[in-house]
């Protein structure tokens, strides 16, 4: 297939001082790196819904003599209990969910029953949680933070029909110093482990957030979307769990990445595309999420009523970078949302919308598309270069992060853009896999080489921070914060008398109460408190 665009249309040589110019007067910092924050933000937001923060996935069980397999049986009998009281009572944020009995949802008994509760997000404080042998903290900037004012969530009702749809205020900053906070954070739910595959439905949780950000001088405003990448412990037994057609288990997140087969328009993707064929696992998530995602952007049209946003744009680390490419062509080629946002399912409020000036910024991302698919998406949709080579992983025609067109095009309000970042040696977006396409131009945060092919494939290529730290390297810009995601050796931390705990799972309870005391981060102990007395009443149950 040829490679299609003009590259010296879309990436005419500008200087460095008019491109930091320009972009410094829209942005908090440069744009790539913060979309890649907003990435993170998905990340940490979902963390903060975690119910058992210090052992989510069950992987560090220990003691009592019972087995990772036997504790998760305990976690569904008690949300087949727990779910039939929520789905009487209606909750609202205060319920539990992951399992789909306990929304009142299609259950998928062979996913790992994972808990979340959404009452507890709260962006302003860091957060942690341990995923399977080392702490991850969440340090979303401040510069995005502080300047939210209201957090909203949108879920699914339990016990009501899955179309019924609940956008509620969870949270308004409280920080005196941040008075002039106006931005607006709507986190939406959606599922994963569904692969299209009958009596497999998807298993729900946060999937990303829009948020409404107020361009300097507060007359105008960017709608971001962001979508969280995959979440598990053990990273070998959940892709041998998930990597089943008709018997997929374990990790839901997985068995949506492992969904590769291309479905078109002709087997439920219409929703995506009307051309080409696209990864199935991403696109059943994409069409769980689609309905609350919208509702949040309604509801962040009604908050500024009559006003279109200036920009929109789209982003995602890993599988968010997936669903990032798919819901860009959920509203550029589409048959609901789009073609070019007039579908028949746009609500009303959001017609207006700049869609056809949507910027799409992957990170990370895997190739979620057939070639023509890829291309009409890149080249027709984002008016993008299209890498089209077959047998190099590498894309020689690639731009350094710190290339001054690239911040020009993303503050640029009269045409898309197409960006996909990564490094050069991460097999996940760089293995050529047969039938399938990379979305946007290529950027790569580590520096071009002319022997890059030979580079050996590195999995930590993959891992967010790398992505960040070689990014911040490259850019000379210096109000970008030093730090958004980081590993924490928390043990070090503990006193003697924690370190004598006789279960893991109490260690790391300690670990993580430890880390609030310490750091002055604030969370909801009592929630916590009666949370983890659940654990342990399954742990010692019989």
């Amino acid at each position: 297939m040829s490679q299609i665009g003009c590259s010296s249309k879309v990436h005419a040589p500008i200087s460095m001082d008019v491109s930091k110019q320009q972009y410094q007067t829209e942005f908090p910092y440069h744009p790539l790196v913060f979309h890649l924050d907003l990435s993170i933000l998905a990340y940490h937001l979902y963390a903060q819904t975690l119910v058992w923060p210090f052992d989510p996935y069950y992987e560090e069980l220990q003691g009592g003599g019972t087995s990772r397999a036997s504790f998760m049986n305990k976690v569904r009998s008690w949300a087949d209990e727990k779910g039939q009281d929520q789905a009487r009572l209606h909750p609202t944020l205060g319920g539990y969910r992951g399992p789909g009995r306990l929304a009142g949802f299609k259950d998928n008994p062979l996913h790992d029953p994972i808990l979340y509760r959404y009452d507890g997000l709260y962006p302003w404080n860091s957060t942690i949680t341990n995923g399977g042998g080392r702490w991850i903290e969440y340090l979303t900037p401040k510069k995005i933070t502080d300047q939210i004012r209201d957090v909203y969530m949108c879920y699914g009702r339990s016990g009501l029909a899955n179309n019924a749809i609940s956008v509620q205020r969870i949270s308004s900053n409280k920080s005196p110093s941040v008075s002039s906070a106006r931005d607006v954070l709507l986190a939406f739910e959606g599922g994963t482990g569904d692969k299209g595959e009958a009596g497999q439905p998807a298993s729900q949780s946060l999937m990303g957030f829009v948020l409404l950000r107020h361009r300097p001088g507060g007359k105008t405003y960017d709608i971001h979307i962001s979508f969280r990448g995959s979440r598990s412990g053990s990273l070998l037994r959940s892709v041998a769990q998930a990597n089943w057609t008709d018997r997929a288990r374990g990790n839901p997140d997985w068995i949506t990445d492992l969904g590769y087969d291309l479905i078109g328009p002709d087997n439920d993707a219409g929703h995506i595309t009307t051309t080409g064929r696209v990864h199935r696992g991403f696109a059943r998530s994409m069409k769980s999420i689609l309905p609350n995602a919208f509702a949040c952007l309604n509801k962040a049209a009604s908050l500024v009523p009559g006003r279109s946003p200036a920009n929109i744009f789209v982003t995602g680390h890993s599988l968010g970078g997936g669903l990032a490419q798919q819901f860009a062509s959920t509203v550029l080629l589409g048959d609901q949302y789009g073609p070019n946002g007039a579908g028949p399912a746009m609500p009303s409020r959001l017609r207006p919308w700049p869609w056809q000036q949507i910027k799409m910024i992957s990170f990370s991302a895997p190739r979620a598309g057939d070639p023509l698919w890829a291309e009409t998406l890149t080249t027709k949709g984002l008016a993008s270069d299209f890498h089209s080579e077959d047998s190099l992983r590498y894309d020689y025609t690639a731009l350094a992060v710190n290339d001054p067109g690239i911040p020009a095009r993303l503050t640029d309000q009269e045409k898309p853009a197409g960006y996909r970042v990564l490094v050069s040696n991460d097999a996940i977006s760089t293995s050529l896999f047969a039938g399938r396409k990379p979305v946007g131009k290529t950027v790569y945060a580590d520096k071009l080489r002319n022997l890059a092919i030979f580079t050996p494939y590195n999995p930590d290529s993959h891992e967010p921070v790398v992505v960040r730290e070689l990014m911040v390297a490259s850019i000379n810009d210096a109000r970008i914060p030093e730090t958004a995601w980081r590993y924490r050796d928390l043990a070090k931390a503990t006193d003697g008398a924690n370190r004598l705990n006789t279960t893991v799972q109490s260690r790391l309870e300690a670990e993580f109460l430890n880390y609030h005391q310490r750091f002055k981060v604030g969370f909801d102990h009592f929630r916590y408190l009666r949370d983890g007395e659940i654990f342990k009443n399954l742990l010692s149950a019989r």
